[in-house]
């Protein structure tokens, strides 16, 4: 009986084994398979051309930095130091605002925060004092604005190379479009700007609250790294922001002249007078 049951022990023995070395191998190839998987994915994300939007969750430690969207990180340091500061900057503004036929001075204070910035617009006694931020929206004396006073707010917040710096911190989305784009009518042998061209979507879903325009478009001229044109599309009509001429104030970059048009007929004009810096 002895001589019987050895074979059969030795046998088990044997297929315990192979049933090791087949468990062993399918996990070897379950994890190479994976890892191939990893690889590829992570390889499709880096040439996606698509930031995803940061977590909206972060500490106050860790919310102002500017690496997660690097699109933003480049134009940051364009502009100058007051986005890369331990401390947020405020901005004072002083400039003029022609609407119509008529040339309005203006103030506007950008006040930086942990998720991006409060906006603060003085105009003039017709238009009164009116406010932005991420929490309530656009505000007038405290009070819900009109459509105008929004119209008008919305456009200095978000046509501006700062917003495009600091949205990233309200979780809005940068997504490439298109790189080396020059203008649709550009001759053969055109040798001007070209653009990279960012669209940005915001992730407001308050209707109180969201911007008029859920997205913009910012063409990032690629010689001079700075943002030449913003577009943007409010019940349909689209608005243009042209960016036509920059301002160097104590080391920082601003732009010096803004037009904003739709169906090639302005609508209003920004020129800028002076800025102040500090730190909060």
């Amino acid at each position: 009986m002895k001589w019987l049951l050895a074979p059969l022990r030795q046998e088990a023995k044997l297929m315990s084994v192979r049933s090791t070395n087949l468990l062993w191998g399918a996990l070897l190839v379950g994890l190479a398979a994976c890892g191939g998987t990893a690889f590829w994915a992570v390889r499709a994300e880096r040439h996606s051309g698509t930031t995803q939007p940061p977590p909206q969750t972060r500490t106050a430690s860790s919310t102002r930095n500017l690496s997660f969207q690097p699109d933003a990180m480049k134009l940051a340091r364009q502009l100058g130091a007051r986005f890369l500061t331990g401390k947020n900057a405020t901005t004072l503004v002083l400039g003029t605002l022609k609407i119509g036929s008529e040339v309005r001075p203006m103030q506007l204070t950008r006040i930086q925060t942990d998720d991006g910035e409060t906006v603060q617009l003085t105009l003039d006694a017709l238009m009164g004092s009116l406010t932005w931020d991420p929490k309530q929206g656009v505000l007038s004396a405290g009070r819900q604005a009109t459509a105008s006073q929004r119209e008008l707010i919305e456009r200095l917040v978000f046509d501006s190379p700062d917003e495009f710096v600091l949205m990233q911190f309200r979780g809005s989305s940068y997504h490439t479009v298109a790189r080396g784009v020059r203008p649709v009518d550009a001759p053969d042998g055109y040798d001007g700007p070209l653009w990279t061209v960012i669209r940005v979507d915001d992730p407001e879903q308050d209707d109180a609250k969201r911007p008029a325009s859920r997205w913009r478009l910012f063409y990032v001229n690629t010689t001079t790294g700075l943002i030449d044109r913003i577009e943007s599309e409010v019940q349909g009509q689209r608005i243009v922001a042209e960016i036509s001429a920059w301002s160097k104030q104590n080391g920082e970059k601003f732009p010096a002249q803004i037009v904003w048009t739709s169906d090639k007929q302005t609508l209003m004009q920004y020129s800028l007078l002076s800025v102040s810096l500090s730190s909060n």
